[in-house]
Order: C-alpha cells, then structure tokens, then sequence
C-alpha cells in the first residue's frame, strides 16, 4: 500500500453525491462507501435499496462505515436528485434517442467546474441492469466508461471507485490552478491569461425539483394547443427533456417560460384577458393607451 498517497480533501467534493437506485447487493453499497472515503467524497444517497442497512455493508465499507450512518435513503430517484442543478446518469448502452453523452474523465470535470452553481448527482443504476430509459431521461448527461468492448463487465462498486477517482483528480487539477492564478495575480508583473471556463449564471441555476413542474406544465400547454397527442406523444416529451436538459434554465428563465405556458394556455381556453382587464378597456375594445 505505499503507493497512496494522503492529500487533503478538497471542498468542491463536499458538492458532489453518488446516488444509488435500487441496489440490491448490501456489499456494493458498502463497497461503494469505502470507494467514496478514499476519494473525499462523502454524500451517498440511496434509492429504494433492496436491503439497508446491512451487516454485509457495514463489512465492506471497512472504515467507511460512517458514509454508511449519513447516507440520506429516498424512495424515488425524482427525490434524490431534487435539490441538484445539474445529474449526470452512468449508462453503458445506446438509446432510442441519443443523448449527450461524456466519457467519464470529461463529465467528471465539467461536474467539478458546475459545483460553483449548486449540488452535483452522479447516479448509478441497478446491477442486472443499470438505469432505465425513464431515469435517464432526469439526466442532463449521460456519462460512460469506456472499457474494453471485448469484456465490458463492471461492478457497479467498480464503477463507482472509477468515477470517484476522476473527480478526485479533476478537483485537486483545479485547486493548483487557482494556487497559479493567484500567484501571477499578487504582485507579478506578468500578464495573466484569461481563463475562458466553464459558464456561471448570474441567476441560480433551476433545480430538478422546479423541472419536475416545468416539463409536465410545458407538455400540458402543447396538449391545449393541440401540438401534441397527450394519449400518443410519441418522443417528442424525450426530446423536449433533452433539450430543456441541454440548454439549462435559470430561475429567471423558469419563471419566465413557466409564464408564457400559462399565457398560452389561457389563450387557447379563451381565458385571456381576464374579466378584470376588460372592463378597463374602452368601448373600442382597445385600451387607452
């Protein structure tokens, strides 16, 4: 065990959970503990476990056990992941509609780069078979390993231990990056580069919980204007999600498409202008103004 190598836990991971959905081995929950602790991280949500807690958890998590006591256990993965601006969703398979899709080095970073606007959830599926279509579809990324394609089997813990480790690098990666930046900008003479990084918002980013409402209010709003079949949608919700997802609203943006659904719809019902705007209007039927 020589070759690790102790290095102080940097605060960006205290941002990042590793979500769990429907585990059904206890080990590679503990096992998956015991991965987080030695890369930093420490915020482990469960989803729905078949068994936990567990003594086989607790055995594997060795000195881990501690990840194990604060995991928050949630019944849905909507739950888990409410509070985050941003979720990657692991998958190892191609879909009916392609989505956007990082390898595990580049999503790691761009994870590290987001935690300046809010929490971060990586999300890990069941072991038989991973995430389904539906759980994906929460996801703004989705992030894969790229293992050999002539035995491509990984342990969900496995997994885990790999995408932790990235995260680890790619946050020490950025900590001596500001360490330089600084330098250079405390009484050096030399010019300093600007750092074209990741985007941050003036405006708090949308969280999952707030496009939860939006995506079910924008579908409703296209079923009153008969844009779509609401008995027969076909991908187009799919695709509105991958696009919303892409695009990442700010709560000034929510509020303000959440607005013109409401508009829309009101419209299409002929319940705009409302009686009170009305009677205010002149016999023309146009206002004053």
């Amino acid at each position: 065990m020589g070759a690790i190598q102790t290095v102080d836990c940097h605060p960006t991971l205290s941002r990042i959970r590793i979500v769990m959905v429907n585990t059904t081995l206890p080990a590679n929950i503990g096992a998956a503990a015991r991965a987080m602790k030695t890369m930093g991280l420490s915020h482990l949500t469960l989803v729905d476990p078949k068994t936990f807690p567990s003594p086989d958890a607790t055995a594997l998590a060795a000195g881990a056990a501690s990840i194990l006591d604060n995991a928050t256990i949630v019944p849905t993965l909507e739950e888990a992941i409410a509070d985050c601006t941003l979720v990657f969703g692991t998958s190892a398979r191609s879909r009916t509609i392609p989505w956007p899709l990082l390898d595990v080095r580049a999503a790691t970073k761009l994870a590290i780069d987001e935690t300046a606007n809010g929490d971060i959830a990586i999300v890990f599926g069941r072991e038989d078979r991973g995430l389904t279509n539906e759980e994906l579809a929460q996801a703004q990324f989705h992030l894969t390993i790229p293992v050999n394609e002539e035995y491509g089997v990984l342990n969900v813990a496995a997994a885990i231990q790999v995408v932790c480790y990235e995260l680890r690098m790619n946050a020490l990666l950025q900590q001596e990056t500001t360490v330089e930046n600084n330098k250079i900008g405390n009484g050096s003479t030399e010019q300093q580069m600007p750092l074209i990084g990741h985007m941050q918002w003036d405006e708090p980013l949308a969280d999952q919980a707030m496009m939860q409402q939006f995506y079910p209010h924008l579908e409703a709003m296209l079923a009153d204007i008969d844009f779509i079949d609401p008995k027969n949608p076909r991908l187009l919700p799919l695709r509105l999600r991958r696009l919303f997802g892409r695009v990442r609203l700010d709560r000034m943006e929510y509020n303000l498409l959440r607005g013109i659904f409401g508009r829309v719809q009101a419209l299409s019902k002929g319940t705009w202008p409302p009686a009170s705007m009305q009677n205010s209007e002149t016999p023309s039927g146009k206002n004053d103004e």
